[in-house]
């Protein structure tokens, strides 16, 4: 399969695919789920690393919901429902999870984020 044809699968399971507790991405039982997962090669459940989809919060591994504006302070932090819940009823912010905090520190002074080097 061409690479972007493959790129544009995946995009689109993960748009549909069903998160169930934990890092992983369900079919649900949906068959064209199940024809993209099989393609795609992946197992059901898929379990995702933990990268940019998850809560940026130590040991959390539920899916981001909101990002940014957050204990906005001290970064740009990717929460999920429950974290950006905690932040909206006061809560002092939790620690964040190591590569979040150098995701952080690498933003340069106008604030983004380095672009990322093409292969």
């Amino acid at each position: 399969m061409g690479s972007k044809y493959k790129d544009a699968l995946e995009d689109m399971v993960w748009q549909f695919a069903y998160r169930r507790g934990g890092p992983y991405l369900s079919t649900g039982g949906l068959s064209a789920l199940e024809h993209g997962f099989e393609v795609l090669g992946w197992e059901d459940p898929h379990e995702v690393a933990d990268g940019d989809h998850l809560c940026d919060v130590e040991g959390c591994y539920n899916f981001t919901v909101a990002q940014g504006g957050m204990w906005a302070e001290t970064g740009y932090w990717m929460l999920c429902d429950e974290h950006s819940a905690e932040y909206r009823q006061g809560e002092l912010q939790p620690k964040m999870k190591e590569r979040s905090i150098k995701r952080e520190a690498s933003r340069g002074e106008d604030g983004c984020l380095p672009m990322p080097k093409r292969k």
